[in-house]
């Protein structure tokens, strides 16, 4: 049978309504990139369809090439209808499109995706009619249907991408089935209603033997596509003709970069090797260059952070099985990334937003086990973007509350062990460590000089008092802000006692302007000094292995390195600075890097630390058994 007898087959329009070149299927995909798109539903369907020799890995590789128009598989008959579409479709939406495909299939070269997965059991099954459970019939002639083993997709309309993501509006396939020794190759192409020849067609044109009217009849075994290599082993390529992206994506570096935000954990595990091919570029992303690939972009970063978690919470939820969230808490993130959700295929999900957790985190959530992996699927739109509880009315919303609880509470656990809570204090900017980065380490106080040098006026200088908290302070609400109330002490001229006034319990009225002289004082110590508004600073109290004694943790990251010695500052009742006051410290001790490291300390001033930028340091401050303390850092 010569390759004459092969073309692109449209059946003819009958009573059926009319459709438009705006394919509604195609919709579902249309607000996402056109490369996340394709990236999704065939990074998907690749994941679901293991071979039997695959142990766990499969290898996907997308290569961009140009070939001949003319090599085309029925091109020929595909212009006849691509014509009669644009101009048959002028003043509907979409028509531009219609002329865009028409103009392409009378050029001379044309761009090409191809999308090649291995370890794969290929497109089993028959293109016949009749099997309509065919992965074949379902992906290249068939809409809506799809079976629990979710091969062909969960709704088999993933077909639609292809076409949406090709200025020709067509894709070939390629396949060699598991246990076949014969390739096949098959088309689709989605265009308008149109009439050729004053006959009416329907939109779709499928790739098939035209001598044969009652049944489609595939090309086998499959020739070969313009410079690609032949399919010799089981799998399936998918030709996407006139690849939209090409100029925006011309080495596929925006393909690599959707791979691993969809499909990350399955990279990680080793699950999924992707290769780029392109002219100029040569990329393979694994398990083992993933971490490479994610330098330089913050999310990526983050939620790859995230799973080097050694201890992830785990939790066994009714309807989904066991559940595992592993989290990264890192106060060097711009914001909140929240938590990315995924079930077996390991692919991006929903997004679940708990912001009532203060700290800046990025979390991953999975739930692979058999049935929270088909149930979760029930819940899934045609997208993949969101678990929907509407789409089971009798358990939905139990089943995702569960897993927004067990998160939200994992995540809260991790912030108080990991970092305690974190309370806001308004007006505190000058005690407590802010986010700029803008000013050096200079060694000076973090009370502006402006403040500390000029004379005594009836605005009195900025003390602050308070008494020592002997008991547990109260709890405030991650998040609260507590507004920070300033007594301001008088002040006079020499060594002269001065009178308290009504503020201090005294009886007097403070005095006007010009109350007070200039201040005087001797140099320091010459000891570089780390200021804490360089650096990102959490307190909490834990349990303490030596008796008598009560211990108080720090969390400590800086930005960049930092050595010198860092003063802290006891916080009184309402997260007042009790400036002036001076801890009952016994001991203090730095972790860092995995070593214990003793620290001298004078009073407040923990002595000639060193802090490596962007890691977090602990230290252990060590007070008499019962003393419990907030504390902040100057």
């Amino acid at each position: 049978m010569s390759n004459e007898d092969y073309g692109f087959f449209f059946e003819k329009q009958g009573l059926s309504g009319y459709e438009g070149p705006i394919d509604p299927s195609q919709q579902y995909f249309e607000g996402s990139h056109a490369d996340h798109a394709v990236v999704r539903e065939t990074g998907q369907n690749t994941l679901d369809n293991p071979g039997k020799y695959a142990n766990g890995r499969i290898r996907m590789e997308f290569e961009l090439a140009t070939m001949a128009t003319n090599e085309i598989p029925g091109i020929e008959n595909l212009r006849i209808h691509l014509d009669a579409v644009a101009d048959q479709t002028k003043g509907q939406e979409g028509h531009e499109r219609m002329v865009r495909a028409a103009t392409l299939a009378k050029e001379e070269t044309i761009s090409v995706l191809r999308i090649s997965d291995f370890n794969t059991t290929g497109l089993t099954g028959s293109e016949s009619v009749d099997s309509i459970d065919s992965p074949l019939s379902r992906l290249t002639r068939g809409k809506g249907g799809s079976t629990d083993d979710e091969r062909g997709g969960s709704f088999g309309i993933g077909s639609a991408v292809g076409p949406m993501a090709s200025d020709l509006c067509t894709v070939i396939y390629t396949s060699l089935p598991e246990g076949s020794k014969n390739t096949v190759l098959a088309g689709y192409t989605r265009l308008a209603t149109h009439t050729v020849n004053d006959v009416a067609y329907r939109p779709e044109g499928y790739f098939t033997d035209l001598n044969r009217d009652d049944e489609f009849s595939y090309k086998r075994p499959a020739p070969k596509i313009g410079p690609f290599s032949e399919r010799t082993v089981p799998g399936t390529d998918i030709y996407i003709l006139g690849y939209r992206m090409v100029d925006k994506d011309p080495e596929l570096e925006r393909v690599r970069e959707a791979m691993i935000d969809n499909f990350m954990v399955a990279i990680a595990r080793g699950n999924l090797v992707i290769e780029g091919i392109a002219k100029g570029n040569h990329w393979t992303l694994d398990g083992e260059t993933l971490a490479g690939f994610c330098k330089g972009r913050l999310e990526a970063q983050a939620f790859y952070d995230a799973l080097q978690d050694a201890a992830p919470a785990t939790s066994e939820l009714r309807n989904v099985g066991k559940v595992k969230l592993y989290i990264n808490i890192d106060d060097r993130l711009e914001r909140k990334l929240h938590t990315i959700t995924m079930r077996a295929p390991l692919m991006k999900i929903d997004t679940f937003k708990h912001n009532s957790v203060s700290a800046k985190y990025a979390a991953v959530l999975i739930c692979d086990s058999p049935e929270g992996n088909k149930y979760l699927r029930k819940l899934e739109p045609p997208q993949h973007h969101v678990w929907d509880a509407a789409r089971d009315p009798l358990s939905g919303n139990q089943v995702v509350r569960e897993l927004k609880t067990f998160v939200r509470e994992a995540l809260r656990e991790r912030v108080g062990s990991q970092i305690g809570d974190e309370v806001k204090i308004e007006g505190l900017s000058r005690f407590l460590p802010t986010d700029n980065s803008d000013i050096a380490t200079t060694g000076q106080s973090a009370v502006p000089s402006s403040e500390l040098e000029t004379d005594g006026s009836e605005k009195e200088s900025s003390t602050v008092t308070g008494g020592e908290v002997t008991q547990e302070p109260a709890v405030v609400p991650p998040g609260k802000k507590v507004r920070v109330k300033v007594r301001r002490q008088a002040s006079g001229g020499g060594d002269e006692e001065i009178e308290q006034g009504k503020q201090r319990g005294g009886v007097r009225k403070r005095k006007g302007k010009g109350t007070g002289l200039p201040g005087s004082g001797t140099e320091g110590d010459g000891d570089s000094r780390i200021r804490g508004r360089e650096l990102n600073f959490r307190s909490w109290n834990t349990q303490s292995d030596i008796e008598e004694t009560s211990l108080l943790t720090l969390s400590i990251a800086a930005k960049e390195d930092e050595e010198g010695d860092l003063e802290l500052v006891g916080l009184g009742p309402g997260g007042n600075p009790e400036v002036g006051y001076e801890l009952p410290i016994s001991r203090v001790v730095q972790h860092a890097s995995g070593l214990t490291k003793e620290i001298k300390f004078s009073g407040n001033t923990l002595k000639n630390l060193a802090l490596k930028g962007g890691q977090k340091t602990r230290i252990d401050v060590y007070l008499p058994a019962g003393e419990r303390f907030r504390v902040g850092v100057v």
